[in-house]
């Protein structure tokens, strides 16, 4: 079985050293090229420095950057070196960060600068064994801060760490319903799955330009932007800046983008655009669009059919799956609103509770049977909860579907709490233990409530203390609070107060009656 290094020494054998690999595009939209043989002398180049500082093989490397190409440069250099490279968001806040350090407890992070709302956390982390800063900027006062400047380093080669296909490879953060996100790890015997799914479902050759919007922080970013269009030499598109569609729609033309792989959340926002607006693009080059991230409504499936002249192939995967496990494919006749049918070695199942398998047509818990090989290899430090993911032979995926008698799947929800909004999820603890350390609030649950635009949007019901009164300044300060803390994707967009919380008899906030309370007000 082929590890992921393995198979990036042969692209990087077989791939020509002056073609390009990566396109970069800014906010502006200057672009730069970054040839194969680049990419590679620049990976080297700091595997080279990861060994010099003394970094080993199994040891975490968390890459904390605004979005860079040097975010591919040290992912694959930790990889060189046998370490477990993470990219973490950009936007978090201080608590975010704290828990995330808290749980995935990395030995080396690499850094723009020290932000003003996070240097503190980072400073007060006693795990991290080296701080790696990109920016000559001043630094705190602090003997494990390494500074890394390309042009300074002299380093010869080093080399490349014999990975075993079960030893630990990358690490993705995902969130939970009730408690702090979980650290999910993959080993390299994911290698030769992601290769699949680059070629056989999103149907990538050599010959293709391949854009995926989605952040390196999350799953589709890590596995279908850091990994995949590497293992396969495809050319990559990438963009720094913001979503805006007078930016997306001339990087799709100008750089004549092939297969685009991105989210409802995004397409619905194009959908604001007067159709007009893009028939002054030239989008011949583009021959298959993929969604990931939520459910795509079949309103934006007919949209891009009548706008772009192009079917959007919804596909479905989790962090702890590792690659596409469901999806409709070109050449599939698709069912608007369903995800598609099972690929590559995916065994899906509609399951009741007691794991017996549902009728077609009947909404039960979908589960894939134990075996697939880019199945993640463990939740980083909690064996138990990879444990309890696993029932008779089955993971499950916490999500609720619905499969017909042609073996296509529909997703119906979540059977947790855990919000999608925006293709991001947002764990309703986070939020509210936020809420709770503000000096007016008495209690807090925060649920999903469903959007049209970010599919699902942040709703925080709370109960005030004694004497304090609801006030636009309060609101205002509560969603600062959160989006400080964590990010602006989980700010609540609702506030419902209520004189008490509905709890059970142990005092947890029952937020399906919170739930219930929306659809009345609705």
């Amino acid at each position: 079985m082929e590890t992921l290094l393995t198979i990036y020494q042969k692209q990087m054998e077989s791939c020509s050293a002056g073609e390009t690999a990566i396109h970069w595009a800014d906010s502006r939209l200057n672009k730069i090229e970054i040839s194969w043989k680049q990419f590679e002398d620049e990976v080297s180049l700091r595997a080279a420095f990861l060994d010099q500082i003394g970094c080993q093989p199994g040891q975490r490397v968390f890459i904390f950057l605004e979005p860079s190409i040097e975010i591919w440069y040290f992912f694959w250099a930790a990889l060189q070196r046998g370490a477990v490279p993470c990219v973490l968001f950009p936007d978090f806040g201080a608590d975010a960060l704290s828990a995330r350090l808290a749980v995935g407890k990395p030995d080396y992070l690499i850094i723009d600068r020290f932000r003003e709302k996070t240097a503190a956390v980072l400073l007060e982390n006693q795990t991290v064994e080296s701080f790696i800063v990109l920016s000559e900027a001043e630094t705190p006062t602090d003997g494990r801060i390494r500074h890394f400047v390309p042009a300074d380093q002299q380093l010869s080669a080093v080399q490349v760490y014999s990975a075993a296909p079960s030893d630990p490879a990358f690490m993705i953060f995902t969130s939970g319903s009730t408690g702090f996100p979980k650290a999910v790890v993959h080993s390299h015997q994911c290698a030769e799955a992601i290769l699949r799914s680059m070629r056989d479902v999103l149907g990538l050759t050599e010959s293709d330009r391949f854009w995926c919007t989605a952040h390196p922080a999350w799953v589709t970013g890590t596995v279908y932007g850091v990994i995949g269009p590497i293992l396969a030499g495809v050319e990559l598109i990438q963009y720094s800046g913001n979503f805006h569609a007078k930016r997306w729609l001339p990087i799709l033309e100008k750089q004549r983008v092939t297969v685009w792989y991105s989210a409802p959340t995004a397409f619905r926002s194009l959908m604001m655009s007067p159709a007009e607006f893009f028939s002054g693009f030239d989008l011949s080059a583009l021959r298959a669009v993929f969604s990931i991230g939520e459910p795509l409504n079949p309103a934006v499936y007919h949209w891009g059919k009548e706008v772009l002249n192009r079917e959007i192939f919804d596909t479905w995967f989790q962090s702890e799956a590792g690659t596409i496990r469901i999806a409709n494919r070109p050449g599939d006749a698709v069912v608007p609103g369903s995800m598609g049918m099972a690929v590559d070695d995916t065994e899906a199942h509609i399951l009741t509770e007691q794991d017996e398998e549902c009728a077609p047509g009947t909404v039960g818990r979908l589960c894939l049977r134990e075996g697939w090989q880019s199945c993640f290899a463990a939740y980083f430090g909690q064996p138990a909860a990879f444990e309890s993911k696993f029932r008779n032979g089955f993971y499950q995926t916490g999500d609720l579907a619905v499969r017909d008698e042609s073996g296509r799947f529909t997703f119906v929800g979540r059977d947790d709490d855990v919000i999608n909004t925006s293709g991001h999820l947002v764990g309703p603890f986070e939020v509210e233990s936020v809420l709770l350390e503000q000096a007016e609030i008495a209690e807090a649950g925060v649920v999903a409530a469903p959007d049209p635009l970010l599919y699902e949007k942040v709703v925080a019901f709370i109960a005030l203390k004694d004497g304090v009164a609801w006030s636009s300044e309060l609101e205002t300060k509560l969603r600062v609070a959160v989006t400080t803390r964590l990010s602006g994707h989980a700010a609540p967009k609702d506030f419902y107060i209520l004189v008490e919380l509905p709890k059970n008899s142990a005092g947890k906030i029952l937020r399906n009656e919170l739930r219930k309370q929306l659809l009345s007000e609705a």
